[in-house]
């Protein structure tokens, strides 16, 4: 009775990683599809000068780094939900980009100076080079304190591997080509 309960309970949590991992995988596709539509005048455009206009959700843009084979599309947030469906754009910030380590961000653990990541917005691409990649604590908010276009920030939890909470965070600081 017991190797029921529990080959149910397995079940349903790989039908729920699959349900999370479909409806991720959708939204990514019409977030795709929104940043390359014509841009109306009457609405905000995302990037990193006007990101104080968006609500939790809305499309910031596309984040690429070649060398990885990763893409995700960026909303403006860093809610759950937000973080759960792509990556998420730290309110109040320039451009400091937040990531599942599990999910989205997990390509950053092979990350190397100098590699190059791009952002998209319908205004165009910027180019950033990977200066450094540093593991620091959660109480290290000063990797927040990005004032600067030239300069984007992406935060992950760490370790990568790691069941549970992670007690520490991994940060990719690059600079605007």
């Amino acid at each position: 009775m017991m190797s029921k309960i529990f080959l149910l309970i397995g079940i349903t949590c790989l039908g729920l990683y699959g349900f999370f991992a479909v409806q991720a995988h959708f939204h990514q596709q019409a977030l795709e599809q929104q940043l390359y539509e014509p841009v109306k005048s009457t609405m905000p455009v995302p990037g990193p000068a006007r990101g104080k206009h968006l609500q939790e959700g809305d499309l910031f843009g596309r984040l690429e780094i070649p060398r990885l084979n990763m893409s995700v599309m960026v909303m403006e947030g860093d809610q759950d939900e937000t973080l759960r469906l792509g990556a998420g754009h730290i309110p109040g910030t320039t451009l400091v980009i937040a990531g599942h380590r599990d999910s989205f961000f997990r390509p950053l653990k092979d990350i190397q100076p100098r590699d190059i990541i791009r952002f998209t917005t319908p205004q165009g691409t910027t180019e950033y080079r990977v200066v450094w990649a540093k593991i620091v604590g959660p109480q290290d908010t000063w990797v927040l304190n990005n004032h600067s276009d030239d300069v984007m920030t992406l935060i992950t939890c760490y370790p990568f591997y790691y069941i549970g909470p992670a007690p520490e965070r991994f940060v990719v600081e690059a600079m605007k080509n």
